[in-house]
């Protein structure tokens, strides 16, 4: 079973549509939420301190690529410089409602973005990716 889910989602009802699938199937033994990249990239620092203990590393990122302060792909940016060793521990999802296809694009020809999934988060084709991607 899949340990932690960091899910990072500055749209309330979208964050807890996400969160309320996840529970209902299991999917997951911890949630932790962020509301913007700034939120996210403050967890890695403190597991990365000891503050926060090791077990509370994310295997999976579901991350929303549209949002205010930090979007989406600075936070993968800033994840991938700041915290290395976190970064083949966990898999990045990116789950956007974006249309660019240059951000679709982007995601899969990074070989850090485990895959892209489209709004909203379905339980029977995404848990499906996901756990592929996991093993």
């Amino acid at each position: 079973m899949i340990k932690t889910v960091l899910i990072i989602e500055d749209d309330l009802v979208t964050m807890f549509l996400n969160r309320h699938l996840l529970e209902q199937d299991h999917f997951c033994e911890n949630i932790i939420e962020a509301t913007s990249g700034d939120e996210a990239l403050s967890i890695f620092e403190k597991i990365k301190k000891g503050d926060l203990p090791p077990d509370h590393l994310p295997e999976i990122i579901l991350l929303d690529l549209n949002m205010p302060v930090m979007d989406g792909w600075e936070f993968f940016e800033n994840f991938i410089n700041q915290f290395p060793e976190f970064v083949t521990k966990t898999k990045i999802f990116i789950l956007s409602s974006s249309t660019d296809p240059k951000d679709q694009e982007r995601a899969i020809n990074d070989p850090n973005i485990a895959a892209y999934l489209s709004k909203p988060l379905d339980a029977d084709e995404h848990f499906t990716i996901i756990k592929t991607f996991i093993g």
